[in-house]
């Protein structure tokens, strides 16, 4: 991930799963800053793979993605962390361990 900024609009979250989840009904990145309050982001599930600056690849359906739409969507600058919560059905719920990521001032 590369840095984002606090408050900064159109950086994009990804969340890598590592398995096929384009049937997932709902995809929600879920980010915890280490002050303050959880917020959760409804996510897309590309059909196209994604490279990353670091030159990783993002297979298509395999991630879930959230570009940021407000200047408060990460309004915290310091150590934040955030997981994927597909949902597939009221039985079958799949999420991520956290990946930590830093927001800076």
């Amino acid at each position: 991930m590369t840095d984002i900024n606090k408050g900064e609009i159109g950086q994009p979250l990804r969340v890598n799963i590592g398995e096929d989840i384009s049937a997932a009904t709902i995809a929600v990145i879920i980010c915890q800053p280490e002050v303050g309050t959880t917020k959760e982001f409804t996510a897309t599930v590309p059909a196209t793979p994604v490279t990353l600056p670091n030159g990783d690849v993002l297979a298509a359906n395999e991630y879930a993605e959230y570009t940021t739409l407000a200047d408060t969507d990460l309004d915290y600058a310091g150590r934040w962390k955030m997981k994927l919560k597909a949902t597939f059905s009221a039985s079958d719920i799949r999420q991520t361990n956290y990946v930590k990521f830093r927001v800076l001032n």
